[in-house]
């Protein structure tokens, strides 16, 4: 049973006015006091009173946020370039996070205004990345340094399929003049925008072609907005490559390969006309194949693949299991083990194709006359994952939970946290300067050891600093201490909330642990590309609409930052989805991750009843698939951790036909 509507509301406002647990707890007065001090610097950094920022300074002697606040000062007046406050602070903070922030930043500014020469001072290529930054140092090599070395440097920086940054027009035009650009570079750019789908950036460089280049280039666009033509075969068949074969070549392939994304079918059928006289590479053809392959399963046209599969010998990995899935959702056991008979033998023995292969021998000869069935089951059931629980409950067995703690002793613990860079992370955590503090843990950890990272990731727990902590112990590759992988993390919150909400008929605090570990591995600052904020990955929309449903007002969209108010909206959300999916956690999982109308729409457009099993493995997202099942198994190991045994599923998720 779902909480109400009232108490809900009053329960949620006590959590958004409630201060976030920040895993800082317990810290020493005189700490707490000095971040206080800090703050005061930047007051004083704000207002310009110096007199005030000394004093300051001089009380926080050797804290190790002193670069900051240096940093933070010299902000102020970066504008005016300072070079011999510049160079003091890079010197004192060589090789570290703030230090080459700084650089970054001094670089912007000496390169929006031209200033090359101390340009070429300041910049290093090592620890450069950024395309528009690049840019500045090939303009200020070309004026100032080896051109030759900077006409190399641009020349990689013109092919990609994309605009570069505005930065970087005045070196390519300088390049252009200099007669930089080839009608084969100019080709190459083109050919990539196309690939990329960026038909104006292509038509700009078509721009600068000329003769059979220009002409070659007009044909690949026409055939990219309209691949049908390639189907007129005795029209592109007449061509006489020459010199030109490679050019035609990609203008076929590139053609065929937009086709495909609409009909697979007509374009192999194409392909293979056109193999015959445009003698394409190995390579290629394996690429094109592998390309056809995606788009027959992206069209569900299994007799197409099937045909590629067997009748050209294409032993794709990808493809296989397509085709095995596919037999999956008509439930045809024999051709299901067929395809998992025709896998790459790594593949085979992973615990996916283990179980089905099992599940497959079982439905075809029964669990009496199938004992391989039982063999393979127990080997599956050595993982501790969706497929491992699967296995293990389909024979009574208890779940392999191999939990090993890392072998990390405290004194290597506070070793690691004396380091100064990890000194920086923390205090910057602590006064929620999170940008910095997390550049500073991914400088400190970049090129640590395998018992380093180990160490880091105890650390970073003490901390309350989950998702670096999960972070460094996966980074270690070490998957076996479920503390640090599993963290009970903001544990009163989730508590208080699933007791609140569901109880253990719906709402139990494993799965909350599960989604939210799932969605940002604890990360209450988390901010995805499509929008969605905190802990639960909300999306400001969803949490305005839930906090409608549970009667609170919604203020703004940071708070979704705060771990009490998301966890809250997130929980309650939930919630809804299993009252709406009648408490089965499998659809509510699944319409979490893709939505609740997508999912609805593939249980329309099953044919067939499928068992859970069967109908989660053939979710069409691969996304949503990998989540259902990771949130299953999660939950698992949350009860695990928090000492309670749970199964894989409830009676009603593992009886219910889908």
């Amino acid at each position: 049973m779902s909480i109400g509507a009232k108490g809900f509301a009053f329960f949620i406002t006590l959590l958004l006015t409630a201060v976030p647990t920040s895993g800082l707890a317990g810290e020493a007065e005189d700490a707490v006091a000095q971040r206080e001090k800090l703050r005061a610097a930047r007051m004083a950094i704000a207002r310009g009173d110096l007199n005030r920022l000394k004093q300051l300074k001089a009380d926080l002697n050797g804290h190790p946020l002193l670069p900051y606040i240096d940093y933070w000062a010299l902000s102020k007046e970066l504008s005016r370039l300072p070079y011999d406050k510049i160079d003091k602070f890079l010197a004192d903070n060589e090789n570290t996070a703030i230090g080459d922030w700084l650089r970054v930043r001094v670089l912007r500014e000496l390169g929006s205004r031209a200033r090359f020469r101390a340009y070429l001072k300041y910049y290093r290529p090592e620890k450069i990345t950024r395309a528009s930054l690049r840019c500045y140092y090939a303009d200020a090599l070309s004026r100032h340094g080896d051109k030759a070395v900077a006409y190399r440097l641009v020349e990689e920086l013109w092919l990609v399929g994309s605009s570069q940054a505005d930065e970087c027009d005045p070196v390519f035009r300088r390049w252009m003049q200099d007669g930089g650009l080839t009608q084969e570079l100019a080709w190459q750019r083109h050919q990539l925008a196309l690939q990329k789908g960026n038909l104006d950036l292509a038509a700009y460089i078509a721009t600068k072609m000329t003769g059979t280049y220009a002409k070659l280039a007009a044909l690949m666009r026409s055939v990219h907005k309209n691949p049908e033509q390639l189907l007129d075969y005795p029209r592109f068949a007449s061509f006489s490559p020459g010199d030109y074969s490679r050019e035609y070549r990609a203008i076929v392939v590139h053609g065929l390969q937009r086709l495909a994304q609409n009909d697979a079918t007509s374009a192999d059928q194409a392909w293979q006309r056109y193999q015959a006289s445009y003698l394409f590479s190995d390579e290629t053809q394996e690429r094109m194949l592998r390309y056809l392959a995606r788009q027959f399963a992206r069209q569900d046209n299994f007799n197409g693949l099937l045909q590629l599969v067997k009748e050209r010998q294409f032993t794709d990995a990808s493809s296989i299991e397509w085709l095995a899935r596919q037999s999956l959702r008509e439930l045809d056991w024999e051709q299901l083990a067929f395809w998992i008979d025709r896998m790459p033998e790594e593949q085979q023995q992973h615990e996916r194709w283990l179980y089905w292969k099992a599940r497959a021998l079982e439905e075809l000869y029964g669990r009496e006359r199938a004992s391989a069935a039982v063999q393979l089951y127990r080997k599956a059931a050595q993982n501790r994952s969706y497929y491992g629980f699967l296995a293990a409950d389909t024979l009574g067995l208890n779940y392999s939970f191999i939990d090993r703690p890392v072998p990390i002793n405290p004194q290597q613990v506070e070793e690691m946290a004396a380091r100064p860079a990890m000194r920086r992370a923390r205090e910057l955590q602590a006064i929620g300067e999170l940008y910095h503090a997390r550049r500073e843990w991914d400088y400190a950890t970049r090129d640590m050891s395998h018992g380093e990272l180990l160490t880091a990731s105890k650390l970073a727990s003490s901390w309350g600093w989950y998702h670096k902590s999960i972070q460094s112990v996966l980074a270690a590759d070490y998957l076996d201490d479920l503390e640090l992988r599993f963290p009970l993390a903001f544990a009163d919150i989730v508590d208080d909330v699933s007791k609140r909400i569901g109880g253990k008929t719906a709402l139990d605090p494993y799965f909350i642990y599960a989604v939210a570990r799932q969605e940002s591995h604890f990360s209450h600052d988390a901010k995805s590309q499509a929008g969605a904020l905190g802990l639960m990955q909300l999306l400001p929309s969803t949490a305005r609409a839930t906090a409608r449903r549970a009667g609170v007002k919604y203020r703004r969209s940071w708070d979704l930052l705060s771990p009490n108010t998301n966890i809250a909206l997130g929980s309650f959300y939930l919630n809804t989805l299993l009252d709406r999916f009648d408490n089965n956690r499998i659809l509510a999982a699944a319409a979490y991750n893709a939505g609740p109308t997508r999912v609805a729409n593939w249980l329309k457009e099953t044919k067939n009843r499928l068992p859970f099993d069967v109908w989660i493995e053939t979710i069409p997202y691969r996304e949503t698939r990998h989540y259902v099942q990771n949130v299953l198994a999660y939950s698992v190991i949350y009860a695990y951790r928090s000492g309670t045994k749970l199964t894989l599923l409830r009676k009603n998720e593992a009886t219910s036909k889908l």
